[in-house]
């Protein structure tokens, strides 16, 4: 019997989608929007939202030496060319510890948007990303355009910057 109700029900999507296309109706589908990072107050940011900017987007975590090690010369290179049109995007693997993600933020005075990965989602999205750090960077169409695993080279990021 029940089985007989789910294939009659099958049967009605069925139906509707060849009424649908013989009237010249298509169903309506989302628009893909990209992936939306929330960060540490709350805020959403939209890629899309970030055209017309070169948006450096990084995994790190707070237990990575090497993302600890490279983070003052990102802020610094987001203080030279963020007025320029440079956005960084920190997002802290789903991983790391909440309570350390805020109080190193805090304590270093981060001044970009640093995003917490707390189900994974983000890092899925980027090519899942499962090393850190691990660096995007994204072109004014919101075109990623390379990918770094392991220390950013800062010397060819502020060339291409200028």
């Amino acid at each position: 019997m029940k089985m007989g109700r789910k294939f009659g029900r099958g049967l009605s999507w069925a139906l509707l989608a060849v009424v649908l296309a013989a009237t010249g109706v298509a169903p309506v589908q989302a628009a893909p929007e990209g992936p939306v990072f929330t960060t540490l107050d709350g805020n959403k940011i939209r890629l899309e939202n970030q055209r017309g900017k070169l948006v450096l987007v990084t995994f790190w975590a707070t237990s990575c030496s090497i993302c600890l090690q490279e983070m003052p010369d990102l802020v610094a290179t987001y203080r030279r060319y963020g007025s320029r049109g440079f956005e960084v995007i920190a997002v802290a693997m789903q991983y790391d510890d909440l309570a350390l993600i805020r109080a190193y933020t805090a304590k270093y005075k981060l001044p970009f948007p640093v995003v917490f990965d707390r189900d994974g989602a983000l890092a899925r999205e980027f090519e899942d990303v499962r090393a850190t750090p691990t660096t995007f960077l994204i072109d004014r169409s919101g075109k990623r355009i390379s990918r770094t695993v392991g220390i950013i080279d800062f010397d060819k990021l502020r060339a291409f910057l200028e």
